[in-house]
């Protein structure tokens, strides 16, 4: 993960907890028989007062931009949150995969494309597309070739893996990189429509 990330979510994390705690003690603190305990200095609601009496959200709810904000106030938090969430389980471009040395990674987007090159490269080869998915032990790449009509697949094969994925293999080592490979042929009709 993305140090700067994990420092941001460290810190969220720490000062919305820290609010809800607050808040919580705050309220178990002025309530019941540890009420009659506190200094006298001690912030406390007064007895039989509300957040928000009757009155007070009669008056609040005839002005026109409160129905606004009581449904768009909870909606934008929930996306904000809904957006948060989504951004940690991120997959692919921003990936960081750790090669040979130990302070050093590569965005696995960044390999994932020159494994794509070097496979478009490969004689009989029309097109390639690999995704890398990165785990913290184990890689795996994720190829899709398209050969040309006349290319046989096995010879193919074989130069891809000697080529492209023995040197994405080499820049992961020590750490495996299994590979899936899928292969589709392109015809001779869609070849003369291109």
């Amino acid at each position: 993960m993305n140090p700067l990330r994990n420092t941001v979510n460290r810190a969220l994390l720490a000062l919305t907890g820290t609010a809800l705690l607050a808040g919580g003690g705050w309220l178990a603190l002025t309530a019941g028989p540890v009420a009659e305990r506190l200094p006298g200095w001690w912030p406390g609601p007064g007895s039989g007062t509300v957040l928000l009496d009757r009155a007070g959200l009669a008056d609040l709810r005839g002005h026109g931009w409160w129905t606004v904000v009581a449904v768009a106030g909870p909606a934008l938090a929930l996306l904000l949150c809904l957006t948060w969430l989504l951004a940690q389980s991120r997959p692919g471009g921003r990936r960081r995969l750790p090669l040979a040395g130990p302070p050093l990674t590569l965005r696995s987007r960044a390999l994932a494309d020159a494994v794509a090159r070097r496979a478009e490269a490969t004689p009989g080869v029309a097109h390639a597309h690999v995704r890398l998915p990165a785990g913290p032990k184990r890689s795996r790449a994720r190829v899709r070739l398209l050969l040309e009509p006349d290319a046989a697949p096995g010879p193919v094969l074989e130069r891809l893996t000697h080529g492209a994925l023995d040197e994405a293999r080499r820049s992961l080592a020590p750490h495996p990189l299994d590979t899936h490979v899928r292969v589709g042929a392109r015809s001779r009709r869609e070849r003369r429509t291109r």
